[in-house]
């Protein structure tokens, strides 16, 4: 039970931190890879003579109160193994991605042999390019700043690495406004209505009240 306890608190973190707005496919990819990396810190410490418990202190308090228990210990190691090789499998489709992943998140350290090759001459310009080198901006806002004259394919790989959802999160928030919007009291709900309450509701989008009344020939003045 404190193994499952320690290992329990650790998948919950993950879960944690793959949640929340702005979590793009480069984010899932880092996130998992951590994890894949702190499995393996963890099935090593289940390997020596004396477990390093460092990191699940239920277990570490469990072998306080009862020494006894150190002996069942090293078999938890086959149940990391375990846990370690479902990740890799389940997110293999991921380590494909990986070049296009590295491009993304780092397009002036990517290995430009490792990429498309329709991308391979636009980046060699990128790279060279002493422009880019100097900004301080990163992810979709970096490549905003590319001219679209000069860089027309790498300006289109851009968004279609930014539009693959991270997580579910988008999804089930989107949702859950929907159900909001549409409860009972509203009864001349229109498509187009729900499209604009979705859009304000859903999106971090500032709206200019002013500029929209200045646009109007004849606003309606609340009484």
């Amino acid at each position: 039970m404190a193994f499952l306890a320690d290992i329990t608190s650790h998948l919950n973190h993950l879960n944690m931190r793959l949640q929340g707005r702005c979590q793009t496919v480069s984010d899932l990819y880092a996130h998992m890879n951590a994890f894949v990396t702190k499995l393996t810190l963890f099935k090593d410490g289940f390997s020596a003579d004396r477990p390093n418990l460092a990191h699940f202190p239920s277990c570490e308090e469990t072998r306080k109160d009862a020494p006894e228990c150190e002996n069942t210990l090293p078999k938890y190691r086959a149940d990391i193994e375990t846990l370690q090789q479902q990740f890799k499998k389940r997110f293999q489709d991921f380590h494909t991605m990986q070049p296009r992943i590295e491009l993304f998140t780092n397009p002036l350290s990517a290995t430009i042999i490792e990429q498309p090759p329709e991308l391979q001459l636009e980046m060699c310009e990128l790279q060279s390019d002493p422009f880019p080198a100097k900004r301080q901006e990163r992810g979709i806002s970096f490549w905003r700043l590319l001219p679209e004259s000069r860089f027309p394919l790498l300006r289109d790989f851009a968004p279609s690495m930014a539009s693959m959802f991270g997580s579910t999160y988008i999804c089930e928030s989107n949702f859950s406004m929907m159900k909001h919007i549409k409860s009972r009291e509203r009864n001349r709900l229109t498509d187009e209505t729900l499209f604009h309450l979705m859009q304000i509701g859903c999106t971090n989008v500032d709206i200019d009240i002013q500029s929209i009344v200045q646009q109007q020939e004849r606003p309606q003045v609340s009484h």
